[in-house]
């Protein structure tokens, strides 16, 4: 495996952690308990973009 291999694989595994922790996050986000504490980061927005960054990342990764 080469060095760009491994980086590459480095920020897939990255994506994959922060994706499940913004799930984790936005399940907590609509079970709260005051429905006015509304936080300012939209945890939907951030594993979405974490899942396109690990789809893109894994891709290349694997394809070379």
């Amino acid at each position: 495996m080469s060095d760009a291999q491994a980086s590459l694989v480095a920020i897939a595994s990255l994506a994959f952690a922060l994706a499940l922790f913004a799930g984790w996050r936005a399940h907590r986000r609509t079970r709260r308990a005051d429905p006015d504490a509304v936080g300012w980061v939209d945890w939907t927005l951030v594993q979405v973009v974490a899942l396109i960054a690990l789809a893109v990342s894994g891709y290349v990764a694997l394809k070379g």
